[in-house]
């Protein structure tokens, strides 16, 4: 009897700490998530936001690289933040955010990634069915050196480029296919 008596006291204990636990959650759970709006300055880069699969190619090698991007608005739509994740055999990884710069009229793209890099884009938009960004890295004096080509092929998909300068020319490193997921 003494067994059993101890068994029930148990189960009532768990019993009253998973029902606290159950409690506390909903008490303390963050509101639910509100789809974001993006301000009118970043509104024509909505196009990105969502998971992208995209497939492509160094050029010097021809070896494959995938990735997975994700692009969201942030910060009451003041910023969108861009996650950039190589899939294996590679492991690079950026995140970056999109932002408008009001005092020099053009779009702002702050980078950080696996490498311990930063470097900063700049954008004046879209021109037709491209968006370039050009920059180099964090705090740098010399004249952008990389360069990043989105051209937008439809609703679906775009193809992004990304380029080094070399001399005076633009060298492609590498070419993707991006699309919805």
């Amino acid at each position: 009897m003494r067994k059993s008596a101890l068994q029930s006291v148990l189960h009532v204990f768990l019993m009253t700490i998973a029902v606290c636990c159950f409690l506390l959650s909903t008490c303390f759970a963050l509101p639910p998530a509100k789809d974001a709006q993006l301000k009118p300055a970043l509104s024509s880069l909505q196009y990105f936001t969502g998971d992208w699969g995209c497939s492509g190619k160094f050029d010097a090698s021809g070896k494959s690289i995938d990735a997975h991007q994700h692009f969201a608005p942030e910060l009451d739509g003041s910023w969108i933040s861009f996650r950039h994740e190589d899939k294996p055999p590679f492991g690079y990884r950026s995140l970056a955010e999109l932002g408008w710069d009001a005092e020099s009229k053009n779009f702002v793209m702050i980078v950080q990634d696996s490498t311990g890099g930063a470097r900063v884009f700049r954008s004046t938009g879209w021109n037709a069915a491209q968006l370039q960004w050009t920059g180099d890295a964090l705090g740098s004096a010399s004249a952008p050196g990389q360069q990043f080509t989105f051209e937008r092929l439809d609703d679906r998909h775009y193809r992004v480029s990304y380029f080094v300068r070399k001399k005076a020319d633009w060298s492609r490193v590498d070419s993707s296919l991006c699309s919805k997921q």
